[in-house]
């Protein structure tokens, strides 16, 4: 007999409480009604301990990105806020999307598309320390937070992560890429709206500088 039903378990406990009233109060048979109290306790221990275990379990799924495993905006924004919040600690933030995202989903179709976040993903957090945070905003939009961290281990970071990219099977066959932006805190504000804000307009100057630099590069001869 299982205790996962929330309602079979309520019927074990009352039984048992009841057997053990009876037990005790109608027959005097002390011995008894202790087993079945104790029995009761225990159930009751089983119950709350299989509550936890799938509140806990609600609690992953919430912040999951369903499509990639990696967190999903609830998390990072939720983390961002604990680590600006009480007895904050310096940490930077990675903010990137893939360049030309939406010109590979069209010509290649969303199935392609989906691959690939699935792929961005995966080497995310293949390069990322166990207590960094990797976290899918939406899109093809990716955060990485990284506790006690500054600038310099940033920047190493987002290097190792674009060259790590490159090396993603894509439809096209072209390495894939992707525009990175980088904020700290506090320097970069007080507040995880703050550090979300500069991270993503060094993330839209970067994407900037490459557009510029593509359209002013010499087009190869016919």
């Amino acid at each position: 007999m299982s205790l996962r039903t929330p309602t079979l378990g309520v019927v074990c406990q009352t039984l048992l409480a009841l057997a053990g009233f009876v037990a005790g109060a109608v027959l005097a048979d002390w011995p008894l009604a202790t087993a079945c109290f104790a029995a009761c306790a225990a159930t009751a221990v089983i119950r709350a301990r299989e509550a936890e275990r799938a509140a806990g379990k609600w609690q992953r799924r919430s912040e999951r990105d369903p499509l990639t495993g990696v967190g999903n905006y609830r998390k990072l924004h939720e983390r961002l806020h604990a680590a600006t919040a009480v007895d904050p600690h310096r940490f930077a933030l990675l903010t990137l999307d893939v360049d030309s995202f939406k010109e590979i989903n069209d010509a290649h179709g969303h199935l392609e598309g989906d691959r690939l976040l699935q792929e961005v993903g995966r080497v995310l957090v293949e390069n990322v320390r166990g207590t960094d945070v990797v976290a899918r905003q939406g899109g093809d939009e990716f955060s990485v937070l990284l506790p006690e961290s500054d600038g310099e281990g940033a920047a190493l970071l987002a290097h190792r992560i674009e060259e790590a990219l490159a090396t993603i099977a894509a439809a096209d066959s072209a390495p894939v890429r992707a525009s990175i932006g980088v904020a700290v805190f506090p320097q970069d504000g007080p507040t995880a709206g703050d550090v979300l804000e500069k991270a993503d307009l060094d993330l839209r100057a970067t994407k900037e500088r490459r557009r510029a630099a593509l359209a002013g590069a010499p087009k190869a001869a016919a």
